[in-house]
């Protein structure tokens, strides 16, 4: 189940879970989306989804298509196109997003860097414009 509050679609099949019993270490790499409700240690790295439920604790880098937060994570995350912290989350790292989403009451102690299509010109600065008298 997604947690309340993500955009993440609720039809999301997940295909690799690690149980809110469980505690794994190691390289996880899976082609779908991963769940995890217990503990994880070591690097994550999907074509997919990740996400981290409200009993997820996660030291590891992520690497992912979209990374939703409901639990912890320690470790930096490389979400190419969204990152979601929900208001029981908390991530500590570095982060690498194409949209960041941060519920209130999300805690983020880190760094943050946003994707940016490159000819997207809303930010780039230009000098006054002369006046025509």
């Amino acid at each position: 189940m997604i947690p309340e509050g993500s955009n993440l679609s609720p039809d999301e099949k997940i295909e690799t879970t690690i149980g809110s019993t469980a505690s794994l270490q190691g390289v996880l790499k899976a082609e779908g989306t991963i769940r995890i409700d217990g503990a994880f240690e070591g690097e994550i790295e999907t074509a997919a989804n990740v996400i981290i439920g409200r009993t997820g604790k996660v030291l590891a880098n992520i690497h992912a298509r979209n990374v939703l937060v409901a639990g912890r994570v320690k470790g930096n995350i490389n979400a190419l196109e969204r990152l979601e912290i929900l208001k029981d989350g908390g991530v500590k790292g570095d982060i690498d997003a194409g949209t960041l989403y941060l519920e209130e009451g999300a805690i983020f102690h880190g760094q943050s860097r946003m994707r940016s299509d490159e000819t997207d010109d809303r930010f780039l600065l230009e000098g006054p414009k002369e006046s025509i008298h």
